[in-house]
């Protein structure tokens, strides 16, 4: 546990200015979406929410960036300076997981925050538990989908590059282990399809179109049919839960790989 939270530590003090960066850059998303002053009410929303989904995929990738700057730290003695022993790789692996993932944790809960104060700004007053539901139920399903799998995979990847490197060409193993992710995540999302909804969805927003139509009205019958359909349907539990276990997997390999090689 100290091993842990020294490196945790170490973590931060290489990193704090990519996290204070990445969450500090919401402010200019705030300004961005008050700029946008067109009349129309729903192309005001529509242009908002993709200005949202431009900063969640930038800091997605600021994220992938700031996991991946690898470094032998345990090759130079420094960490058995400080622990005494050398630590796990592991250890090593986790602490840089945990650390990205609370960073990841904090921007797409704004992220959804950022998201309910759109729809207040057009007059969608949702209740406290639609609100809960945007702020932090769909936040963690994004994450656990996307945003926790890609980080092990940067982990995965800069861990074999560095670990596997022939007559000193990282770009070699790096090429086949993107290739294969490739191949794997098309058989993994054909799996993911096929066992959706086998068991009851995570239903949330139920209350969420009826403030819709509070605010705009009746709207056109197909539309309200989708979206009745998709929140009496919810979210898929399966697919989440097939990739938080293929997360645990990719962290225990970078972990092992990482073992071997200092060993």
């Amino acid at each position: 546990m100290r091993a842990f939270r020294t490196l945790l530590w170490l973590e931060h003090r290489r990193s704090w200015v990519w996290a204070v960066s990445l969450l500090t850059s919401l402010i200019f998303w705030a300004w961005g979406i008050k700029q946008v002053l067109v009349s129309d009410i729903a192309a005001r929303v529509g242009i908002r929410s993709s200005l949202l989904g431009a900063a969640a995929a930038i800091g997605l990738l600021v994220l992938a960036i700031m996991i991946g700057r690898l470094r032998a730290e345990t090759r130079n003695g420094q960490y058995q300076v400080m622990l005494l022993s050398p630590p796990s790789g592991y250890t090593h692996i986790l602490a840089r997981f945990t650390y990205a993932s609370v960073v990841a944790a904090v921007y797409f809960v704004a992220i959804g925050f950022l998201y309910w104060w759109i729809a207040e700004l057009a007059g969608i007053h949702f209740d406290a538990v639609t609100l809960i539901e945007l702020i932090l139920g769909l936040p963690f399903f994004g994450m656990a989908m996307v945003v926790f799998p890609m980080l092990a995979w940067v982990l995965l990847l800069m861990v074999v590059v560095s670990s596997y490197r022939l007559a000193g060409s990282g770009w070699i193993p790096g090429t086949v282990m993107v290739f294969g992710s490739g191949v794997a995540l098309g058989k993994l999302g054909e799996i993911m399809a096929r066992v959706a909804y086998a068991l009851p969805g995570w239903r949330i927003f139920r209350h969420a179109l009826g403030a819709v139509v509070e605010r705009f009205g009746p709207i056109d019958p197909d539309v309200s049919m989708e979206m009745s359909q998709v929140i009496y349907q919810g979210l898929p539990i399966e697919p989440m839960l097939i990739m938080l276990a293929v997360t645990a997997l990719m962290i225990f390999l970078a972990g092992r790989i990482w073992q071997e090689v200092e060993a």
